[in-house]
Parts: C-alpha cells; sequence; structure tokens
C-alpha cells in the first residue's frame, strides 16, 4: 500500500475534479428596471460543455432560486421568462455567483453567442460526434494527431485507428470518400485546424441502405466535417526537411474546396519510415497469387492485415510481427483526388502512385523439439526490394429517377517490383554439438501484377414500398507476370551415406491470367410494416491459365535446361452457385435478419504437361443471423452467427513442388476439401455524451468444422523438411475485448483503459505426429490524456500483453512471456509562437531465449518555433539514446522462433513548412 502512496497522490493531483466538495447557492431574479421579482422564472444549471441542464428551479414569490448540494466547477446558469431576454451565464462555484439577475423586457436584443456552449462530444442518433475545437492540438498538426486526443478512439504507430474497440476501415471528408479506401492518406496528409467535428459511426453496406434489410455487414467509419469557411477555397502545406546520415521528409499537399467539389493533389517523400502505401486493393491480388506476399513491403502487410475479413494465416506471433513493419523504408507517394456531386450524378475518383525502397537486416533463432527430432535453426541475411503500386478508383452513381439508380465503379492497380534476398543458415542438434547442414542462398526477383475490375450496381424500387430489386455484376481480369533467379549451396554432414553438397542455379518464371465475372440479384419483397422477405441469387465463374517454368543453367551460362519435376501448365475453371432467403424484422428497439444459403461449388483443374487432373465439387448449407437491439440512443447490443465456407486455392490444390527454399520443399494437394467455419459474435456499446464517458464489451468465437493446415515430415539427418497442406477439423479461435473512457474534470481530458484475451487452438502434423498448439494470450492497456490548462498536454499509454503456449507434442518449449509496450508524450505551447514536444516509446520482452530479452526505451523531443501566420521551423529528434531494435517470438509447427531485425535509430532532423491557406469571407445575407 506504502509503493501505491505516491502514485494515488499524483492522480490526487492531476484529476482534481474527481473527489469534490459540494456548496448551496442562492440568487434572486428580478426586473431590471423596476426591481420587480419575476416569480415563475425559470432557471437552469448545466455543466460547461453539457446539452442537458444538471439542475432546474422555478424562482418563487420573492424571486429566489436556491440550489442545493452543487459540486464545484463550472457552470451554466440560463435564465428564461416569458416576455423577457434570455440570460445566459458562466458561473463558478465557489467563486463567481451573482447575488441578483436583472431580466431585461422585449426580445430585441441581438442574442449572446458563447462559443463554449457546443459540448465536447454529444450524441446525434448513432453517431458520436466530437467538437475538434475543444481538443488541443501541436501546430502544423495533422487529423492523426487530433485523433489520438478523442476519448474512445486509438491511432496505432502504423496509422491504424480503432474507436471504441473495433477497426476504423473507412475515413470521409464530408461524406466523401478521400484517395479511395485508404484511411491513413487523409489522417496524415489533411490539416487539424480544418476540422470542425469528428463523427463516429457505423455505416451500413449499400445493399442494406438501399433495401432496408440488415445483413450485418458494417464498416466502422470516421467522418470529418470541415469547418463552414474552409468550404470554399484553397489549402495545404510544403515542408521540406534534412537530417543526419542521409534522412530526409517534405513535400506537398493542395486542396481546393468548392461546395460539394473536392479537387485535392499530394506529393511526398521520406526515408524514416512513414509510408503512403496502401494494401487494401491488393486483397485480391493476393487471394489470386499467393506468391506475391513475398514481394509486398512490410508496410503493406501490416495495412493487409488490419483488413476487415482478412484472415492471414498463422500464429499469433507471427501476425503480430507482421503488424510492426520492420526494416528501413523510402518511400514516394502522390495522387489526385477529385469528388463532386451533381443533381443527378455523384462522382468520386482518385489516382495514387507510391513506389517503397526497403532493406533489412535480420537474425532468426528457431527450435525444433519433437519428441522423434529436436534440433536448432539459424539464419540470418539482408533483404532489399524496390516496390510501385499504382491504382486508379472511379465512381458515378447516376440518379435516373426516384425509384432507379445505377453506380458503376471501374478499378486499376498495376503492381510491380524486384526484391533481393542474400542468407545464410545452418543446423544444429539440440545440444548446439553437431553440425547438421549449412548453406547460403541468393534469391533475385522480379514480378508485375495488373487488376482491372468494374462493380456495375443496378437499383430500383417498385411501386409498393419496400418492394426493391437489386443487380450486381462484377467483371474482372487479373494477369501476373515473375521472374526469379534461384542461387543456393547446402551441404549436409551427419547423410548415412557421409557429406553431400547440393547445388542450384535456376531461373523460374510465372505467367497468370485470370478472368472471372460475379453476379449477385437480390429482391425484397415487404410482408408488413415490420417484416420483409429477401431472396437471393448468385453466381460466380472463373477461368485461370497458370504457367511456371523452371530451367537450370546450362555450361554457357544460359537458363536452357528446363527442370519438368518443377515446371507446369495449368488451366483452372471454377463456377459457385448460391442461393439465399433471409425473413428481416424491424421493431421499435430490435432490428434482425436470419436466413440460410445453399451453396455449390466446383473446380477443374488440368495440366497436360504433367498429366495430372483436378476434380472438386463442394456444397455447403449456410445459415446465418443478425440481430441489434437499442435500448436507447446510446446502447447498442449486436448479435452475428454466420457459417462460412471457402474452397481451397489453386497453389494449396496443384501437385507441383516450390523449392524456393531449399530446406522447406512445398507441395500442393489435390485432395483437398473446403475449408468450413463458424462465427459467432456478440458487442455491447455504451456511449454517454456528458463527459465523453463510454463503454463496449466484444466477444468472439470461430471454430472450424474443417481447416487447411500443414503437414510436415523431416528429415531427422538433415534438417530438410516436405510440407504438404490437409485437412483438419477442431481447429478454434476466441476473443474477449472490454474497455472503457470516461472524461476527467471539464477540459476534455480522458482515461481509456480496456483488456482483451484470446484463445487458439490449431492442429498441424509434424513426421505424421498431431501437435495441437494452444495459445493464451491476455493484454490489458491504457490510454490517458491530459489537459492542463490550454497551454500543456500530457499523453500516457501502455499495454502488457502475457502470452502462454502449449504444444502436446513438445513439451520442452518454453511455453510464457510477456512484451510490455509503454510511451508518454507531451506538448507544452509557450510564449513567442514557440512548442515544445517531448515522448518517450519503450519496449520490454521477458521470457524469450537468451540474448533476445530485452528493454527499449526511445526518447524524442521537438521544437517548432511560428514565423509569421504561414512559416514555421522545426527541429527534432529521434531515438536520441539510439536505443532501437524489434524483437519477436512466433510458434509454429513444433518450434518457437526468436527474432531480430534491423530498424531505424537515433536520427535529426531540421525542417521548414509553408502553410497556405485562402478562403473567401462569406457575405451575410
Amino acid at each position: 500500500m506504502l509503493r501505491m502512496l505516491p502514485l494515488l497522490i499524483l492522480l490526487y493531483c492531476l484529476l482534481p475534479g474527481v473527489v469534490a466538495a459540494q456548496t448551496s447557492v442562492q440568487t434572486f431574479v428580478q426586473d431590471k428596471a423596476t426591481g420587480r421579482p419575476l416569480a415563475g422564472a425559470s432557471v437552469s444549471l448545466r455543466i460547461t460543455g453539457d446539452t442537458v441542464a444538471f439542475r432546474s428551479a422555478i424562482a418563487s414569490q420573492q424571486g429566489k432560486i436556491f440550489f442545493t448540494n452543487i459540486p464545484n466547477g463550472k457552470y451554466y446558469l440560463t435564465i428564461h421568462y416569458l416576455g423577457y431576454q434570455d440570460q445566459q451565464l458562466r458561473v463558478t462555484i465557489p467563486g463567481i455567483w451573482p447575488d441578483s439577475i436583472a431580466l431585461i423586457p422585449g426580445l430585441t436584443l441581438r442574442e449572446v453567442t458563447i462559443k463554449e456552449d457546443i459540448p465536447p462530444v454529444r450524441m446525434l442518433g448513432d453517431t458520436v460526434e466530437y467538437n475538434a475545437a475543444k481538443f488541443k492540438t501541436k501546430d502544423n498538426a495533422v487529423v492523426e494527431d487530433l485523433l489520438r486526443k478523442l476519448p474512445g478512439v486509438q491511432v496505432e504507430r502504423d496509422g491504424s485507428i480503432k474507436a471504441q474497440g473495433e477497426q476504423v476501415q473507412r475515413v470521409l471528408v464530408d461524406g466523401k470518400e478521400f484517395f479511395g479506401s485508404d484511411p491513413s492518406v487523409a489522417t496524415r496528409n489533411l490539416p487539424a485546424d480544418m476540422i470542425d467535428k469528428v463523427q463516429v459511426l457505423d455505416k451500413q453496406s449499400e445493399m442494406t441502405e438501399f433495401t432496408g434489410v440488415a445483413d450485418g455487414q458494417q464498416a466502422k467509419t470516421i467522418n470529418l466535417v470541415t469547418k463552414k469557411n474552409r468550404k470554399r477555397g484553397f489549402f495545404g502545406n510544403a515542408s521540406a526537411g534534412i537530417g543526419t546520415d542521409g534522412r530526409y521528409e517534405g513535400g506537398i499537399n493542395a486542396n481546393s474546396f468548392a461546395g460539394d467539389m473536392q479537387l485535392s493533389g499530394l506529393l511526398k517523400g521520406n526515408n524514416v519510415n512513414k509510408s503512403g502505401f496502401s494494401a487494401s486493393e491488393l486483397l485480391q491480388l493476393v487471394m489470386k497469387d499467393q506468391n506475391m506476399l513475398s514481394n509486398l513491403p512490410p508496410a503493406a502487410l501490416s495495412e493487409l492485415s488490419r483488413m476487415k475479413g482478412v484472415r492471414m494465416e498463422g500464429n499469433s506471433g507471427s501476425i503480430a510481427e507482421i503488424a510492426r513493419p520492420i526494416g528501413l523504408t523510402d518511400t514516394k507517394f502522390g495522387g489526385v483526388n477529385f469528388n463532386n456531386d451533381w443533381d443527378n450524378l455523384k462522382w468520386r475518383s482518385s489516382y495514387f502512385y507510391n513506389n517503397n525502397r526497403t532493406s533489412n537486416s535480420y537474425n532468426y533463432a528457431r527450435q525444433y523439439r519433437m519428441p522423434d527430432t529436436a534440433y536448432n535453426y539459424l539464419q540470418a541475411g539482408n533483404t532489399s526490394g524496390n516496390n510501385t503500386n499504382q491504382r486508379i478508383d472511379m465512381s458515378g452513381d447516376i440518379k435516373f429517377n426516384s425509384r432507379t439508380s445505377l453506380k458503376i465503379s471501374p478499378h486499376m492497380s498495376i503492381n510491380g517490383g524486384s526484391n533481393q534476398e542474400d542468407r545464410s543458415y545452418r543446423s544444429f542438434t539440440a545440444g548446439g554439438i553437431k553440425l547438421l547442414n549449412e548453406g547460403r542462398q541468393l534469391t533475385n526477383s522480379h514480378n508485375k501484377q495488373q487488376l482491372l475490375t468494374t462493380d456495375i450496381l443496378l437499383r430500383h424500387r417498385l411501386a409498393k414500398p419496400g418492394r426493391t430489386v437489386v443487380l450486381n455484376v462484377m467483371p474482372e481480369y487479373y494477369h501476373n507476370t515473375g521472374e526469379t533467379y534461384n542461387r543456393n549451396t547446402s551441404n549436409f554432414y551427419n547423410l548415412p551415406g557421409g557429406e553431400k553438397q547440393t547445388t542450384t542455379d535456376q531461373q523460374r518464371t510465372d505467367k497468370g491470367d485470370v478472368y472471372s465475372v460475379n453476379t449477385n440479384l437480390l429482391y425484397t419483397e415487404p410482408l408488413s410494416r415490420a417484416f420483409s422477405l429477401q431472396a437471393g441469387q448468385m453466381f460466380y465463374y472463373s477461368q485461370g491459365k497458370y504457367n511456371r517454368q523452371v530451367r537450370d543453367r546450362d555450361a554457357s551460362g544460359h537458363y536452357t535446361e528446363s527442370d519438368a519435376q518443377l515446371s507446369d501448365i495449368y488451366d483452372a475453371n471454377s463456377w459457385q452457385y448460391t442461393s439465399k432467403l433471409s425473413l428481416a424484422g424491424n421493431h421499435k428497439h430490435l432490428l434482425y435478419t436470419v436466413g440460410a444459403g445453399w451453396r455449390q461449388f466446383n473446380i477443374r483443374g488440368n495440366s497436360d504437361m504433367k498429366g495430372y487432373h483436378v476434380k472438386s465439387n463442394y456444397q455447403a448449407w449456410l445459415p446465418e443471423a443478425y440481430a441489434e437491439w437499442k435500448q436507447n440512443k446510446t446502447t447498442k447490443l449486436i448479435f452475428r452467427y454466420n457459417m462460412d465456407a471457402a474452397a481451397p486455392s489453386v497453389a494449396q490444390l496443384q501437385p507441383l513442388e516450390d523449392n524456393s527454399d531449399p530446406l522447406y520443399i512445398r507441395k500442393g494437394n489435390p485432395l483437398l476439401q473446403q475449408k468450413k467455419s463458424q462465427h459467432l459474435q456478440l458487442s455491447f456499446s455504451n456511449f454517454q455524451p456528458t463527459g465523453g464517458n463510454s463503454i463496449y464489451a466484444r466477444a468472439d468465437f470461430t471454430y472450424y468444422n474443417r481447416d487447411i493446415t500443414d503437414s510436415t515430415s523431416i528429415e531427422a539427418a538433415s534438417g530438410k523438411q516436405r510440407i504438404i497442406p490437409v485437412n483438419v477439423a477442431g481447429n478454434l479461435n476466441g476473443s474477449l475485448a472490454v474497455g472503457k473512457s470516461i472524461g476527467i474534470g471539464h477540459n476534455s481530458s480522458s482515461l481509456t483503459a480496456g483488456i482483451s484475451a484470446t484463445y487458439v487452438r490449431s492442429l498441424t502434423f509434424t513426421n505424421s505426429l498431431p501437435n495441437i498448439n494452444r495459445t493464451w494470450s491476455i493484454t490489458p492497456d491504457m490510454n490517458f490524456n491530459y489537459y492542463l490548462g490550454d497551454n500543456i498536454n500530457v499523453s500516457a499509454r501502455g499495454s502488457a500483453a502475457w502470452n502462454m503456449r502449449r504444444f502436446s507434442a513438445t513439451p520442452l518449449l518454453p511455453e510464457k512471456n510477456w512484451l510490455l509496450m509503454y510511451g508518454v508524450e507531451s506538448i507544452v505551447t509557450l510564449p513567442w509562437d514557440i512548442s515544445l514536444e517531448a515522448g518517450t516509446d519503450g519496449f520490454s520482452s521477458l521470457g524469450m531465449a537468451a540474448g533476445y530479452n530485452n528493454t527499449i526505451l526511445l526518447v524524442n523531443a521537438a521544437i517548432t518555433k511560428g514565423i509569421g501566420k504561414s512559416f514555421s521551423l522545426r527541429a527534432e529528434a529521434k531515438d536520441l539514446l539510439n536505443r532501437n531494435t524489434t524483437i519477436n517470438r512466433i510458434s509454429g509447427s513444433g518450434y518457437i522462433e526468436d527474432r531480430q531485425n534491423s530498424v531505424l535509430g537515433r536520427y535529426f532532423l531540421l525542417s521548414a513548412v509553408y502553410k497556405f491557406r485562402h478562403f473567401p469571407k462569406t457575405k451575410n445575407k
């Protein structure tokens, strides 16, 4: 208890409004001219920032108003009497309180406007709205800095955003998309001082908005409402910064708004690991070509891992590593965005370009501990890449009349790049005594992917209210080419026949073309005022051609000798039918949809070159249910259940060996069955505008009736592995997250705290032995944001992840470890237009292998000096102590692996910023 005393004293000093004294006060209401008591005058006492009266009273015959047990603080006192001018006073208890209040007869005087009248947070229907003016940000701050200050909103280091515990998937500007579907483009480029309101809402799908039948496809969305005097004019900024060790950061961002028209352009570059890359459009590419994952930069993998509906295969440790980009990145990106609304046409369009040059040095230590196989595998190397992404998004929503509209949304993306890796590897027996193998590998690859798709949505309302027809057609073309040079030499020292050396020097070329069309027809029939019936029919057809040629290097140095074992020409056709029927109900407090679908999926594969055929037919019964209970506008309970089925990918079915890694040879399995899973989710949220208090709770559970996992065969003498995908049953994962945000005092300070727990059970096979991996993780987290007056802001955050893993076949592996992340940031505004920033970022790992336990403390500082209204100079220092490093632990089939990667170290940067803006003054009518 004595150890907690300093902390309690500190909290008491920082939170003066939490436990406050109470006072009784009185006053008299009278006519200003005559002094006559105004009996019956109504008086309300409202806390500063609230919209609802805290206390109300009626004046007595003597005009007396008396309030008892009022907590100390700042209030608004509003007095109303028929025939008199309303009066509003700012009062403080104890301190400023009127002995009497004199009202002026008549209503001819101009009303007094008090800017502080708008509360920091309020509810508008189902939308949480934050008043941006109530949250202090640094000079030249962007929207991301503003979002970090909002109670209930969390912004991670990689730019991902959570609101009320859910991932934010879209960021709109005045209701319009900004540079497509990438939230970070808006939050990292728009200035914070142009934002009037930040609205957080659950945006329904276009189908739900049109038909009124809830499908449960909600997207957590942030809408940035610009200030009224910023909706017409132009604004932006230009910056240039140069630092130590060749570091730089700079660019220009220009925007022109004219009512419903938005025109924006940006061009930026840096080599301080700030990426403008968006991987949202890469999802479809990766689904068609999973080899593309190895060509994506870390920032793209990070973005992809956070997308809704994306299930990246792997354990929690490896996914966590993906979510924390590693290495060094030099980024150049830019684009143009144009949006406008005409009478019968809503137009959205954008072009975006991004180039990432990445490099990384790594050192990995893996421990295998199977009952019949135990050894250590070490590898170290360097990687570099140069990848470019271009995308064009357009959308025209044409309204023919009040009943019929057509939305056409073309999309094109072109991705290409080159990647190199130079690594060495070796394997030892478990005691580290005997060397099993060692080798070196050099790879050099070039790739290009093109995607062209158009989403056509025709919506029509029939004469009967609620009766609708929707037709959705999406044709698509995907093309990829790749070329990889693979050179490696491996030595095996423990083979029965003695030592052996294998050498590979190959060229691999890949080419793929996929044509597909997806159609969906929905018909909605109202049965009564509260019930609707919806019938749907979906058809999908895909035709793909894949060509892989592997050639060995001949004596003359050319790649002409074909390797028939690794080469293939493969055709695949697939078609899918899904019929669906749903019943929807809409009552005062309850909204629900229950239904089921029947899906039939057929795939045919053929290889004339190798002489094999793949023929699979899959069927699935897919029930689903969605319910939303709203007790009031601040409390919501949501229930979701659905069963899903997914056919294996071409790469999983194709019986073709992949020797990209000489120690890990992969091959497809044409006997695979489809995956089937059941997903259950229950979420609760409550938001109180008074003080910005909120609470959320969410439980997720997924059970895999049939899943696809790896079956690995390890040669104990050499350490070489052969891996094929197989079906298993019983995999599951569950999670529970609870959090609460509370407002502190009346100055927009807030505390957000939460805890999450996850459990994952996955089954793999090693040497035909089943190995059940059970992983538990518990992570409490906290985010504290405190304002001391108008000039000092302190933010603190922290999380502590406890992880425990158990392997049924590998009891000797380490089981527990801690990963701690914490940080403090402060902003101080000084006279002479100077602001100071200081902060620390900490990371600690406990329970790792020797040499991997570490504590990292990063110290950052900056000073900004304004020069006039448009210019400013900024000097900043990152990682002053030069302690940055990255470490992580992952677990796999019978092993754990500790990883170290290179990261950006200490640097200093001096920048000049020019802020330009012109907003014509609006003439009052």
